[in-house]
């Protein structure tokens, strides 16, 4: 038993929590590629399904169409401004991102298809590269806020599954499955991101650990005692090294930049519509709480939004601070040889630790730091200051 518990791991128990995001995003149709492994060498790797794609794009056109339909001329009847106002951004905020998805589905479903197997590729290959057998995905940073995030998906699909507890009729059973479908096919793309900054931070942090061991490791066995010659074949041994790590960093860095150009508007209006639906809804939790029979739920609710948003950018700066951890490793004291070749590839390695930062700037408006999280963190207190201090001077507290 206890031999068990030692073999389980948290990048494996990161992996089944990845296998089971893949498995509710292909439920909710917002995934339409399948995983299997290759006959030739078992590796996995993502191919396309397009009967499935369009039975996505068919469920998704068909809820869009009930939304419009049945909730739509509801919430314009809605005559509290502040839940008209939270009702409309729901529903906007839906409805453009699951257009977002439909873009994606058809128009970039190849681009999509190709992130998603580089991102594949890139681990089979540091696996390779590396001496170390590691199975799974991360470490104990993506294992924590993968947990978190996993709690937030279970919450997120109990409040919505609540409202089918005591439905008035059959079509109101369908037309609140349509907008569930929908609201929470939309919020996917917000783990969709914070997963694929996710991936590129652990991507990187393999990466630094492969250069930090391995390539020091082969630096160290060029020193020799009394400052004798090397031999060209260790030489070129270390060498091929560089080239491998240069080109592991190039790849990540490219993949990396792919992804963000591909999902960055979608992420970027439904984080904005999360967090404007965040400020209305701890508005009407703190100073309208005797419209809520169930408190504790819609402060669920609020601290869920919280952590979405939080999540995204520490993925964000995961991703950004790991891929500058290259340039702070030191390199510069390590032997080198009197070979001409040599010291101009050395240099030019040390010359492109530089190149290797990932940087994320949504629409080039600001840069996503841990400098964001402080700020929307400071933000959102002092909101929640200026509300208390409102429902005090009202007496609605």
């Amino acid at each position: 038993m206890i031999g068990r518990r030692k073999q389980v791991s948290l990048p494996a128990l990161s992996a089944v929590i990845l296998f089971c995001s893949y498995h509710y995003a292909r439920v909710l149709g917002v995934v339409c590629f399948d995983i299997g492994q290759r006959i030739s060498d078992r590796s996995l790797v993502g191919r396309n399904q397009h009967r499935f794609k369009w039975f996505c794009l068919s469920l998704r056109l068909v809820c869009a169409t009930m939304v419009c339909c049945f909730c739509a001329p509801y919430v314009a009847q809605i005559q509290d401004p502040y839940e008209w106002l939270l009702q409309c951004l729901r529903l906007s905020a839906s409805l453009i991102c699951s257009g977002s998805i439909v873009v994606v589905q058809i128009g970039y479903e190849k681009e999509l298809l190709r992130i998603f197997n580089s991102f594949l590729r890139l681990f089979q290959r540091l696996r390779r590269l590396s001496s170390v057998k590691k199975i799974g995905f991360g470490g104990k940073r993506e294992f924590f806020m993968l947990l978190v995030k996993s709690v937030c998906l279970v919450y997120e699909l109990y409040c919505e599954l609540w409202q089918l507890y005591y439905p008035p009729d059959w079509l109101s059973i369908l037309t609140m499955l349509g907008e569930i479908i929908l609201e929470i096919g939309s919020l996917m793309i917000l783990h969709i991101g914070f997963l694929g900054y996710l991936t590129v931070a652990a991507l990187y942090s393999e990466a630094n650990k492969l250069v930090r061991s391995e390539l020091r490791r082969q630096l160290r066995s060029l020193e020799r005692i009394g400052g004798g010659p090397v031999s060209r074949r260790q030489l070129r041994i270390v060498e091929n090294r560089l080239d491998e790590c240069i080109s592991v960093y190039d790849d990540i860095g490219r993949v990396g930049r792919s992804f963000h150009r591909l999902f960055e508007l979608p992420v970027l209006i439904i984080l904005i519509g999360k967090i404007f639906a965040t400020i209305v809804l701890s508005y009407e939790v703190i100073i309208r709480s005797e419209l809520y029979p169930s408190k504790i739920e819609m402060w669920g609710l609020v601290m869920k939004s919280f952590a979405d948003v939080i999540l995204l950018t520490l993925a964000v700066h995961e991703a950004v601070s790991s891929s500058r951890v290259v340039r702070r490793l030191s390199f510069e004291n390590c032997p080198i040889s009197d070979c001409k070749e040599w010291h101009m590839k050395w240099e030019m390695f040390l010359s492109r630790l530089n190149n290797f930062e990932f940087r994320v700037r949504p629409l080039g408006l600001f840069e996503v730091s841990n400098e964001v999280i402080l700020f929307f963190l400071s933000s959102m207190i002092t909101y929640f200051t200026y509300v208390v201090q409102y429902g005090i001077q009202t007496n609605r507290l």
